[in-house]
């Protein structure tokens, strides 16, 4: 069975300034390119992660998911120990879900993951202008429009 993460990104307030700041974060990862996320825990279940997703929470909602490539546990003397959390860089659009925040990472059940809308674009997309803001995007779906 295949395991998922969900962490909250921190001073992010979309999609598109998250692939921004990524695109500068960059690295090479038994090569290929990757993202790493910074997390102090590595989670036990690693052998379940594998095939998994990080799935991000901005703005107190699912919105996005990168493929787990991998993880490494670093050492060093100024952070001591914590674990990089290697995803791809390619951003996934999921269905927009609220969630609370919470400190750290949790695991995500598949059960429990919302739908992908597609590979996140961006500004660069032809359909921009046509995406519903999440807020409106839940309602809508609570009312069965959706």
């Amino acid at each position: 069975m295949v395991l998922h993460i969900k962490k909250l990104v921190v001073g992010i307030g979309d999609i598109q300034e998250l692939v921004d700041v990524n695109r500068n974060r960059v690295v090479d990862y038994h090569g290929q390119a990757a993202i790493p996320v910074w997390t102090r825990h590595k989670p036990r279940r690693e052998d379940e992660l594998r095939g998994g997703s990080l799935y991000r929470i901005i703005k107190n909602r699912v919105q996005c998911r990168q493929q787990i490539l991998g993880l490494e546990t670093i050492i060093d003397d100024e952070n001591g120990k914590y674990c990089l959390i290697m995803v791809d860089p390619e951003v996934i659009q999921t269905v927009s879900i609220a969630h609370r925040p919470f400190q750290g990472w949790r695991y995500f059940e598949n059960a429990d993951v919302p739908a992908d809308r597609g590979v996140f674009r961006g500004e660069d997309s032809t359909q921009q202008g046509e995406e519903i803001p999440s807020e409106m995007e839940e309602e809508l779906r609570q009312s069965g429009l959706l």
